[in-house]
């Protein structure tokens, strides 16, 4: 099965940025639209570490806002101030997926939000718990194929890559339709399906790669 590869990017609700000797004047808020323990959460936590260690005497602070497949977060970051003092850690379910599969998004993604750089790419991991029996992936489409009401699976919320990733093996498998369990964020969804409430999910791997743009950034 190939991967399917993500990004994270960073969002900056200010016009322009602020010159590198007047920024930052006050504490510093990282809005993370997922559930703490997730990949962007992680991100996030050490893009702070970075930026409390160059800038000891301002606080920086990592808020978790989780919901609405990424959407209440990033809707918060770009309902913020634009004083460059709101920076937003997100995927492309919030910045771009999610305008194709919501019928209307609080928030413009192309008006409201500033890009700044691409942070991260990770591929998505097909996982299943060992009690399903299933060792390849052929295994598992043949389950699909047999019965897949059967079959739950966990994402990271409606419309993310981990949930269409899901269906997508669905569709390829040719059989019916699985059941979709949300979850605030890929901690939880891994969570359910060690217990066994799930049989399955696709989410980001924790195995990530900079981007190069990010590591020719020094933020110490």
């Amino acid at each position: 099965m190939k991967t399917v590869t993500t990004a994270l990017l960073a969002l900056l609700v200010a016009p322009a940025l602020l010159a590198a000797e007047e920024w930052p004047t006050r504490p510093v808020k990282i809005v993370v639209p997922f559930a703490p323990g997730s990949t962007p959460d992680m991100v996030g936590r050490v893009i702070a570490d970075g930026l409390q260690a160059r800038h000891p005497g301002i606080s920086v602070i990592v808020e978790n806002k989780p919901g609405a497949s990424g959407n209440t977060g990033t809707d918060y970051v770009a309902k913020s101030e634009p004083d460059g003092t709101t920076i937003g850690i997100s995927l492309g379910g919030p910045l771009a997926i999610n305008t194709l599969l919501f019928s209307k998004l609080p928030y413009d993604p192309a008006k409201d939000i500033a890009p700044i750089t691409m942070l991260t790419a990770l591929p998505s991991v097909l996982v299943v718990p060992s009690s399903l029996g299933t060792n390849t992936v052929a295994d598992f489409v043949a389950l699909l194929k047999k019965d897949a009401g059967k079959v739950s699976y966990g994402s990271i919320g409606a419309g993310s890559l981990s949930q269409l990733c899901m269906e997508a093996i669905g569709l390829k498998a040719g059989g019916g339709k699985m059941v979709h369990v949300p979850f605030g964020g890929s901690p939880q969804a891994v969570t359910a399906l060690i217990r066994g409430d799930v049989q399955a999910a696709c989410p980001p791997s924790r195995s990530h790669r900079s981007s190069p743009r990010v590591r020719s950034r020094s933020w110490r």
